[in-house]
């Protein structure tokens, strides 16, 4: 793990894809009982950190020895998210819904995130996607 203080408006967590599901979803949920999110937004918050970083392993392709960077921030306008990884590029505002849901449950998640959270920015800096989201209140 990185530089960590939760107790502060903005952390930033980092580790590698082997661990990353468990340390950045245990981070996000000590970020929010830090600053008493209510228990749903804490829970979405949990839940939206471990999608994201199960996507980026899954289907971005970030290996064991890959490091995922989380931030989170406590800001006038709300929570905000950022989440950097080494993965294949891959924009979620370009994330078309299937007419028909996958046996496995395919873009859930995604769909998941898109309802909870807002994008504010997607780039690819640095050979590393970076993608920015506000969490929606509720």
């Amino acid at each position: 793990m990185a530089d960590r203080d939760s107790k502060s408006a903005r952390v930033t967590i980092g580790c590698n894809g082997a661990t990353a599901v468990a340390v950045l979803t245990e981070a996000a949920r000590r970020f929010a009982d830090d600053r008493r999110l209510a228990r749903a937004q804490a829970a979405r918050l949990a839940i939206l950190v471990e999608e994201l970083v199960i996507n980026a392993i899954e289907h971005g392709g970030v290996a064991d020895d890959q490091r995922i960077d989380l931030t989170l921030a406590d800001e006038t306008g709300g929570l905000i998210l950022t989440l950097s990884d080494p993965g294949t590029p891959y924009d979620p505002r370009s994330h078309v819904r299937p007419d028909t849901v996958p046996e496995r449950g395919g873009g859930a998640g995604l769909d998941l995130v898109l309802q909870w959270a807002e994008i504010l920015d997607y780039r690819r800096k640095a050979d590393r996607n970076e993608l920015r989201l506000h969490l929606r209140a509720g």
